[in-house]
């Protein structure tokens, strides 16, 4: 049996060089993956640390930055840079000068605030004002444009007047009182809606009488008076619910064709007044009364067999031309009469003060304190008394 050849020994080395080249292979390797791992934990963390852009953002940033200009040279580059530097140096000189300025003197630049602060004010007043003059030419404008196209004011038509001939008010007289108003005459009739409300207050209907009194005098016994039969009967006060009083009136429609009636409380008082109010159809024009059939015409016929009746005229001052229409009617019939102006479409009369309603008056007012002097006191007031009424 032959033996087995022994290996040479210059087979060894290249077998060790085999080993140590593929070991150094090996951590080549391992080293490029560590290498590539660590890289691309640097590139994640770098983006993940990056803001958020927008495309928007994202155009706006490529145009800012296709603007800049790359063709410039190194050199003009690092000249701009230097004059730019030179500036700001200059600057840091002035602001240092400011700064040892206010150091020397603080009010200056308080001063300079106060004045910028006051020119800002002032700029906005310029602006506010010159805002008003522009709507005030705007409004010149118009007005300009509505006169030139108002046609010219004609006058109303003249009214010939008679002056009055002032007579003294025959002996009792007893008014017959013409509202004109609406360029329609209504006669009132007030006293005698008056007493039918009095009659009708006197029964103290329950449903708004609240007390009954028999009046006393300072002796202790009742006041007489003298009744509607001409004999005494004792003076009796009777309070109602003003509310319920002026609702009953309401419901029970007072008047006439021509005039509604209301029943009401005096304004801050106990008393009670009478209202005549004409109805939006009520009452008669010139027109209508010249007609010998019209209610105007044949209550001026009634009034001839009174000789204390005196027909007295309340005249809006939207409704002459009806008065002096009528008035010549007046003076036709050869009736006393009389005139004066009006200032409301209504007429009120006082109910009598044996029926008044429930009334709390206000508190008295307080005190002055004490040591405060007393109101100087002069001589007294004038009193002019009132014209007397006449006829005419």
């Amino acid at each position: 049996m032959a033996r087995k050849a022994k290996p040479h020994d210059e087979e060894l080395p290249f077998v060790a060089l085999m080993d140590t080249m593929t070991n150094v292979v090996g951590v080549l390797i391992i080293v490029l993956v560590m290498i590539g791992i660590g890289l691309a934990k640097s590139v994640k963390k770098v983006l993940s640390e990056l803001p958020l852009v927008s495309e928007e953002e994202h155009v706006q940033l490529k145009e800012e930055l296709a603007k800049i200009d790359t063709s410039k040279d190194p050199a003009e580059v690092a000249a701009e840079t230097a004059k730019l530097q030179k500036e700001l140096e200059k600057v840091v000189e002035a602001l240092k000068d400011v700064e040892a300025a206010q150091a020397k003197n603080p009010v200056v630049l308080e001063d300079l605030d106060k004045l910028i602060k006051q020119i800002d004010a002032l700029r906005k007043e310029r602006d506010q004002r010159k805002l008003t003059v522009s709507e005030l030419l705007v409004e010149i404008d118009k007005l300009k444009i509505k006169l030139d196209t108002t046609p010219p004011y004609v006058p109303p038509p003249g009214i010939a007047i008679r002056l009055p001939n002032p007579k003294p008010m025959p002996e009792q007289a007893e008014l017959q009182r013409v509202l004109v108003s609406e360029g329609k005459l209504v006669f009132l009739r007030e006293k005698d809606f008056a007493k039918a409300v009095e009659e009708e207050l006197k029964n103290g209907n329950a449903d708004y009488t609240t007390r009954r009194e028999t009046v006393k005098g300072p002796d202790g016994k009742v006041l007489m008076k003298k009744g509607s039969t001409g004999q005494p009967a004792p003076v009796r006060k009777l309070t109602f619910d003003p509310l319920k009083m002026a609702n009953f009136f309401n419901r029970a429609n007072v008047g006439n064709r021509d005039v509604k009636v209301e029943v009401l409380q005096r304004p801050n008082s106990p008393n009670i007044q009478l209202t005549v109010l004409p109805k939006p159809t009520g009452g008669e024009t010139v027109e209508q009364a010249r007609k010998m059939s019209s209610a105007f015409r044949s209550q001026l016929n009634a009034l001839k067999a009174n000789p204390k009746a005196v027909v007295w005229f309340h005249v809006c001052k939207d409704s002459i031309p009806t008065y002096l229409g009528a008035r010549d009617l007046v003076d036709l019939d050869g009736l006393p009469v009389g005139w004066e102006m009006w200032d409301k479409p209504s007429f009120t009369h006082p109910i009598a003060t044996d029926y008044l309603v429930e009334y709390t008056p206000p508190p008295p007012a307080p005190a002055p304190p004490p040591g405060t002097p007393p109101k100087p006191t002069g001589p007294p007031p004038v009193v002019i008394a009132a014209p007397k009424a006449t006829v005419d």
